[in-house]
C-alpha cells in the first residue's frame, strides 16, 4: 500500500494518499504512512488534517511504550518539516518513557527516542539517549538472555542511525554500537564498525586526499564511504577523483555521471572547491582524452586565471582532434586575453596545435 501512497504523493494527490493511509489497520504502520505524507505536504489545511489524524492514532494506543514511540515519530515529522513544535512532542515522549516501570521497555523507549532524534538531526541528544538506553538495559534485573537480545537489537538500531548521519558525528554512534557488540561477544560486527569509525576519523583529518589514497589502493568501497563525512566543497573534489578512477577502469558512464553530479552540487549549493585542486583534476581528465569532463570541471572554477589555463589546453586538444569549431568556442571562454590570442593563433595556424 505504501507504493500506492507514494504514487499519489508524487502526483500531488494528497487527498487520495490520505484516504489510503487511513485504511491501514496496524496503528504504527498507519502513523508512518501519515508521517510520510506530511513530509511532502505544503498546504496548511492538509498539514493540520494530517497532524490531527496522527494524534488520533496516538490516542488509540494502549501501551506507554507505543505512545512514546508514536510521539517521537511525530516529533521527528514536525522538525523535518521545519516546525519547531516537534520539540514539544519529543518532550512528551520523554515524559512517557520515564514513567515506564519495566526496565527493558523503558530502555526500548529511550532507544526509540534516540532513533527519531537522530533522524531529526539532533545528533548529540540522540547519542545521549542511546547511552541511557544502554545503561538502563545493563542495569536491569531481567534474565541475561532477555538483556542480551535487547542489546543486540539496540546495537542494530544505533548502526541504522549512524548510517543516516551524514556528518562526522556518525563516528560516535559506530563506536557506541561497536562497544555493545563487544559486550555481547559479536566481535566481527564490532571490528567492522570500528573500521567505519576510523575511516571517518581519517576523512576528518585529511579531507578529500584520503579518497585519492584509497583509490590508489583500489579500495573503492572505502573511498565512497568517506565522502559523506567530508566538508561540502571537498565532497565535490572527492566525487571528481572517483569519477576519474572509474573512467580509468573502463566505467566511463559512471564516471561521467559523477562529473555531472559534482557540477550540479557546485551550482545548486553555490559551493566553491579549491581551484588549484579542480585544475589538477581537470588536467588528469585531459591526459586521458576526456575533454568534455575537463570542460565541465573548468566551468566550476572561480579563479579565471587558473580556468584560463584549463580552457587553453582543452581548446588546443580539440584543435588537435580536428574539431576546429569546438576549439574556437572553448578558446573564446578564456578570460585572459593574451592567453586567448595565443590559443586562437595556434588553432588558426594549425602546425603548432597541441604544442606547449
Amino acid at each position: 500500500m505504501m507504493e500506492d501512497i507514494s504514487d499519489f504523493v508524487e502526483r500531488g494527490d494528497f487527498g487520495s494518499a490520505l484516504e489510503l493511509a487511513l485504511r491501514i489497520k496496524d496503528p504504527f504502520s498507519k502513523l508512518e504512512a501519515l508521517s510520510y505524507i506530511y513530509l511532502y505536504v505544503e498546504e496548511v489545511k492538509y498539514m493540520e488534517a494530517l497532524l490531527g489524524r496522527m494524534l488520533e492514532v496516538v490516542d488509540s494506543l494502549k501501551e506507554l511504550l507505543d505512545k512514546a514511540r508514536a510521539l517521537a515519530l511525530i516529533g521527528y515529522t514536525l522538525l523535518a518539516s521545519g516546525d519547531s513544535k516537534g520539540d514539544y512532542f519529543f518532550k512528551k515522549a520523554h515524559q512517557l518513557v520515564r514513567s515506564i516501570d519495566y526496565s527493558l521497555w523503558r530502555a526500548d523507549g529511550y532507544a526509540y527516542l534516540a532513533y527519531y532524534m537522530a533522524l531529526s538531526g539532533k545528533h548529540s541528544d540522540a547519542f545521549y539517549y542511546y547511552n541511557v538506553a544502554y545503561e538502563t538495559a545493563t542495569r536491569s534485573s531481567e534474565p541475561y538472555s532477555k538483556v542480551l537480545s535487547f542489546l543486540y537489537t539496540l546495537a542494530q538500531r544505533i548502526v541504522e542511525s549512524a548510517d543516516k548521519v551524514r556528518s562526522p558525528e556518525a563516528r560516535d554512534f559506530y563506536e557506541l554500537a561497536a562497544g555493545i557488540y563487544e559486550d555481547i561477544r559479536r566481535n566481527l560486527s564490532a571490528q567492522e564498525l570500528k573500521k567505519k569509525a576510523s575511516l571517518i576519523e581519517l576523512a576528518v583529518e585529511h579531507g578529500s586526499k584520503v579518497v585519492s589514497d584509497f583509490l590508489e589502493k583500489r579500495d573503492l568501497e572505502s573511498a565512497v564511504f568517506v565522502i559523506k563525512y567530508l566538508p561540502e566543497e571537498e565532497k565535490i573534489l572527492a566525487l571528481l577523483e572517483i569519477a576519474y578512477w572509474l573512467v580509468l577502469h573502463d566505467k566511463k558512464g559512471l564516471g561521467n555521471n559523477l562529473v555531472e553530479e559534482a557540477f550540479r552540487m557546485a551550482a545548486e549549493r553555490k559551493l566553491q572547491p579549491e581551484d588549484e585542486s579542480l585544475r589538477d583534476i581537470a588536467f588528469k581528465f585531459l591526459k586521458i582524452g576526456q575533454l568534455k569532463e575537463a570542460l565541465t570541471i573548468a566551468a566550476i572554477m572561480d579563479d579565471r586565471e587558473l580556468a584560463s589555463q584549463v580552457f587553453a589546453r582543452i581548446a588546443l586538444a580539440y584543435a588537435k582532434r580536428g574539431d576546429k569549431l569546438k576549439a574556437v568556442t572553448v578558446a573564446e571562454a578564456i578570460s585572459n586575453e593574451s592567453v586567448k590570442k595565443e590559443v586562437l593563433k595556434a588553432i588558426e595556424g594549425g602546425s603548432d596545435v597541441g604544442h606547449e
